[in-house]
């Protein structure tokens, strides 16, 4: 039938030659379909074969497979497994049984030698399978039958089959040896290293090279069987980093030893850090030690910021390392990063003390305090809250930097991530230094008197009527909304005023010694009435005097804190109320405890519900 198709089909073309497309692409349709089938069933076959034979495979029973000798490369599981794949992986490692495993595995390869070189869909070969499962037996096999016949006599093309074996990868890229460090099984590293010391064995898809794995993992006999067995191993990793780095974040001090001949001390990562960087970082001093006694010269390399060891010791507070490099070191204090800060920036940017006055015991790096950065910002206008700083006979308590802001303008700004002792210690220089002395132009007063007298200043202002209109609208809305809370607080003051000289319950009219004072005056919820009333009060005067006064010299920063302080004053007066409200109506009702109860019980779960609600909405 097909020969009669192709047939037609012939004759079709040598009779019409200017139509052969229609008619070629037809029979080619069918004869790939027909393939396709044709392979999809025989793979359907291969597969059900394979779940037949799947548990001898496993369990070595070679007799299940004479009768398929001849097509043993073709039974493969889904994932393109062999017989072998699955028989490796199975195999349990008691020694009682590694002479029976091994008969199954020279059997099958003497019956089939393309198993040797077949692997399956993610590219595993039966070394990487021995190698992950810690069958050295299995491996050294494999090794040997790569230099077999017909490649027994010539010695150099069994070395060039035993290396291209050995160079093998996976879909990750990994080699055997990879398999073999990864899991730890050092007998197999040994017999993998010793068949080829040249090969470098590079990384894989994630940048791990064998070295590196065991650097990383802390597997320090098979870092040492590399280092002495291969002549030239690689040791790069992820980001860039060495084997060094790895053993120098784990902490490792033997490990570290080992690797420091092996020429990677000085090589960087993505971000530009050595392994100094890292025993810096984290405050290994023993470690920092070992580095810079075998190369003082990486205290003065940079990161891609600019940054040397000094500045990141400093930023994360490591004092007994950076007395070890000011002293094997010195030098490197002068040196600044990308952005011209010194150590003494990073140490008042840290606002660490030790770290300030270990710089600063040292008469030599007295200049550092008054050194500028890119913004004109010198580490006492970094943190001003160092009385190391402060103290200092050499510090300019009075510079500006490029913004025109002082130590008070600057320090100002982050007050609300100061602790208590730090803001002591900013109320200290208050008096000698006065915030806003270079920026009373921005501010809404003053602005005409500078601006005269500076024609860029003039010109900006008439360039800029629009900002200026933003900001009167703006301030209007702020003035309007400081003016309600005025009213606000004010109506507290009064209420809770005129509450206090009519108390509930009235006084006592009958003439004695008792006379003109309250009935309820021993009753304990007249007394709590009393109290929270007085404190209502007392909070709404004070809100009252916060939105009264308005300096000419006041920020816009400086009116929204007091408007903030106001209002949080209003509230607590508010809530206070509410308690003298509650308190003096149980005062009231005490001779009826339920309904005194209910009356206080009810409006407070309708105010917590409320706030509930509108907690969840906004």
């Amino acid at each position: 039938m097909k020969e009669a198709t192709e047939a037609n089909i012939s004759d079709a073309v040598s009779s019409k030659i200017e139509k052969p497309d229609a008619s070629s692409k037809s029979y080619n349709n069918i004869g790939e379909t027909t393939a396709s089938s044709s392979s999809d069933n025989q793979e359907i076959r291969n597969f059900e074969l394979m779940d037949s034979l799947y548990s001898a495979a496993a369990d070595g029973d070679i007799s299940k497979f004479e009768e398929h000798s001849k097509h043993l490369d073709q039974i493969l599981t889904p994932n393109g497994n062999t017989i072998l794949h699955i028989h490796i992986t199975a195999r349990q490692p008691p020694r009682s049984r590694i002479s029976q495993n091994m008969n199954f595995v020279r059997e099958i390869l003497g019956k089939c030698p393309e198993l040797l070189w077949k692997a399956n869909k993610k590219g595993e070969t039966l070394l990487h399978m021995a190698a992950r499962h810690g069958h050295a037996d299995v491996a050294k096999y494999l090794l040997q039958e790569c230099k077999k016949k017909p490649y027994q006599n010539d010695q150099e093309l069994g070395i060039k089959n035993t290396r291209q074996m050995l160079q093998m990868i996976n879909e990750a890229k990994d080699t055997a040896l990879h398999e073999a460090v990864r899991y730890n099984h050092i007998d197999l590293v040994q017999l993998l290293i010793d068949e080829d010391r040249e090969l470098p064995y590079d990384s894989n898809i994630v940048g791990e090279t064998p070295l590196y794995l065991a650097a990383e993992r802390g597997y320090a006999e098979i870092l040492k069987k590399i280092l002495d067995i291969c002549i030239s191993p690689a040791d790069h990793g992820p980001n860039s980093r060495t084997a060094l780095h790895a053993t120098v974040i784990r902490n490792d001090k033997g490990m570290t030893k080992l690797l420091l001949d092996n020429g990677s001390i000085q090589k960087y990562d993505k971000i530009g850090w050595m392994p100094l960087h890292f025993a810096v970082e984290t405050g290994y001093v023993e470690i920092a030690k070992l580095l810079l006694i075998k190369d003082r010269s990486t205290a003065y390399k940079a990161d891609n910021k600019g940054r040397i060891v000094l500045h990141v010791a400093a930023r994360h507070g490591r004092v007994n390392i950076m007395r070890e490099l000011i002293s094997i070191c010195p030098g490197c204090c002068e040196l600044v990063d990308k952005k011209g800060r010194n150590v003494l920036h990073y140490a008042s940017k840290s606002k660490n003390r030790n770290a300030a006055r270990l710089v600063l015991q040292n008469p030599s790096f007295r200049n550092l305090i008054n050194e500028k950065d890119e913004n004109g910002n010198t580490p006492f206008l970094l943190s001003a809250s160092l009385l190391s700083i402060i103290n200092h006979p050499k510090v300019d308590r009075l510079v500006f930097n490029d913004r025109n802001e002082n130590a008070a303008d600057v320090s100002s700004a982050n007050r609300t991530l100061w602790k208590w002792h730090e803001a002591i210690r900013w109320l200290f220089i208050r008096g000698e230094i006065s915030r806003g002395r270079r920026l009373m132009s921005n501010d809404k007063y003053g602005e005409g008197k500078e601006n005269k007298s500076n024609p860029e200043v003039s010109s900006k202002s008439k360039d800029g009527n629009e900002n200026r209109n933003d900001r009167s609208s703006r301030d209007d809305s702020v003035n309007k909304a400081r003016r309600n809370e005025l009213v606000a607080a004010t109506l507290i003051a009064t209420v809770t005023y005129a509450a206090g000289f009519t108390v509930p319950g009235g006084f006592i009219s009958e003439k004695g010694p008792d006379q003109g004072a309250s009935i309820l005056i021993k009753n304990a919820a007249f007394k709590a009435f009393v109290i929270l009333n007085s404190i209502s009060m007392i909070l709404s005067s004070l809100a009252v005097l916060t939105h009264l006064p308005r300096c000419p010299l006041d920020t816009q920063k400086t009116a929204s804190v007091k408007m903030r302080f106001g209002k949080y004053l209003i509230c607590c007066a508010m809530r206070a109320m509410i308690g003298a409200f509650l308190s003096g109506t149980c005062a009231v009702l005490y001779k009826d405890k339920n309904l005194a109860i209910s009356a206080c019980v009810v409006p407070v779960a309708m105010l917590a519900f409320i706030n509930a609600l509108s907690f969840v909405i906004i």
